[in-house]
């Protein structure tokens, strides 16, 4: 069976598990499935690490000022937790978009780069920092996803073999040389390391004041050595990563449990609600009250 073959394989897999528009948390807990039939206009998230692949239609990711595309012959990879912006840009009713999301762990990363040994370091021969990268489909993995959504027939297994079949695909992931910036994250020591325990602290503690010189220092890095390896992750510099995951969390407050905009500032950490409107819309096109009001009348 050649690649054509293989992905028109997990089309169908994937519309018989979806009968209706919507993303789905499989019962394999780290797998989500997606079908859209029309294109969309531009949402924000936050990503967890998870690797993106899309069995049809075409999806653009921003990332500060970098611009991702990627189809059903490519893949996304997020090693850490992001706040990306995206939009569907191929899709329709007689072709749905259609997409798998499968999140992993960095101890299950570890498990596999410990696991390796020495078998990748050959072969990895470009350093590569930013914790969002792109990679090509190949027969392989794709065979791999087959087989994971195909368990999905058979719950009884799942148990059993998704963890195997999980590990096998990061293993492939690993193997091409795009994606060779996973070890990095993944040693214990390593700058793209330290970086990724300083998004979790400022994930989790977004609305206090950020102090780069503490977190620096808590790291073991020098102010300018942090900034600088921060950015190469994100693309972005401390303060705006964690300008972004402010208002990400924002809106998540004004469109989900209806707070005004001024309360919504001041529990995402903002000291001044006009700031905070300016840098709303700055990013998402509308005041927050507009904003607001759009997306009810959407729904």
């Amino acid at each position: 069976m050649d690649i054509s073959a293989k992905k028109n394989e997990l089309i169908q897999l994937l519309e018989s598990f979806l009968p209706e528009e919507g993303t789905v948390q499989t019962d394999i807990t780290s797998l989500s499935l997606s079908k859209v039939s029309k294109t969309s206009e531009f949402a924000c998230s936050m990503s967890e690490p998870s690797i993106y692949f899309i069995a049809r239609g075409v999806k653009e990711v921003h990332l500060a000022e970098q611009i991702y595309t990627y189809d059903a012959s490519t893949y996304m990879i997020s090693s850490v937790h992001l706040p990306l912006s995206g939009k569907i840009i191929e899709a329709s009713k007689e072709a749905p978009y259609l997409a798998l999301k499968l999140t992993f762990s960095l101890d299950e990363m570890m498990e596999v780069v410990q696991e390796s040994g020495d078998a990748f370091m050959q072969s990895c021969t470009k350093k590569c920092d930013c914790a969002l990268v792109m990679g090509e489909m190949d027969e392989a993995l794709l065979d791999a996803l087959i087989r994971l959504v195909s368990l999905l027939k058979n719950p009884k297994m799942i148990a059993t073999l998704s963890p195997l079949i999980v590990k096998e695909v990061l293993y492939r992931l690993l193997d091409h040389h795009p994606q060779m910036f996973i070890k990095q994250f993944a040693t214990m020591g390593s700058h793209a390391y330290r970086i990724m325990q300083a998004i979790h602290q400022i994930n989790t503690h977004f609305e206090e004041p950020l102090r780069i010189s503490v977190l620096a220092h808590s790291l073991g890095m020098s102010n300018s050595l942090f900034h600088r390896h921060f950015k190469n992750v994100t693309t972005l510099t401390p303060i705006q990563y964690q300008k972004k995951v402010r208002l990400q969390m924002a809106r998540k407050l004004l469109l989900s449990q209806h707070v005004d905009a001024a309360t919504a500032s001041f529990q995402v950490g903002y000291a001044s609600p006009s700031q905070f409107s300016r840098e709303y819309t700055r990013m998402y096109g509308l005041p927050p009250k507009s904003d607001t009001k759009r997306y009810s009348e959407t729904l």
